[in-house]
């Protein structure tokens, strides 16, 4: 704390960016390692994306995970996923699956709007999904980039539409109608 109760000044860092070609990432049981630059080895890390939707496969933060006694720190940044080796890619992709599970909408069924609701019944890369959405689009409909867009139901669950301008006639027409896209 500075003088007169001022929270002091958060530590400053340097980010680290990790060369892809010289690191290495694989799956043992159920947790993802990492071997390091040096050859240092993590028998466990986890990922999150510095920027979820627009940029998903670039700047990827590589951290320990928290623990009951500590919090985890950061390891580094790799810039671009797709420079990694295959098994190592494969792996920091099923990672991030994982741990960003949206379901994205090919296909829109019906919509249909009933007591402030929308009703929504769709076909996602999961399967068949019904799901309720407040009828407010302001706090239920997020634009991500141009064309893609989050569709966010009353439980909080995202579903993604990575380009609504590719689906088809007939769930363009409904986005159209009920979202105001």
């Amino acid at each position: 704390m500075y003088g007169d109760g001022i929270p002091s000044m958060p530590e400053v860092f340097e980010t680290v960016y990790l060369e892809a070609g010289k690191v290495h990432f694989k799956y043992r049981g159920e947790n993802l390692t990492f071997t390091d630059e040096q050859g240092e080895f993590y028998p466990r890390v986890t990922l999150r994306r510095a920027f979820p939707l627009s940029l998903e496969n670039h700047y990827i933060l590589v951290r320990t995970p928290d623990s009951e006694v500590e919090r985890g720190r950061e390891i580094g940044v790799l810039r671009d996923l797709n420079a990694l080796d295959q098994e190592s890619r494969e792996a920091v992709e099923r990672e991030l699956r994982q741990h960003y599970f949206v379901p994205r909408i090919l296909r829109i069924q019906h919509i249909h709007e009933e007591f402030g609701f929308l009703y929504w019944k769709v076909i996602t890369d999961r399967g068949e999904k019904e799901f309720i959405m407040r009828d407010s689009i302001i706090g239920s409909v997020r634009r991500v980039a141009e064309g893609r867009w989050l569709v966010i139901d009353i439980n909080q669950t995202r579903y993604e539409i990575y380009d609504w301008r590719l689906l088809d006639e007939h769930s363009r027409d409904l986005l159209q109608r009920y979202l105001l896209l």
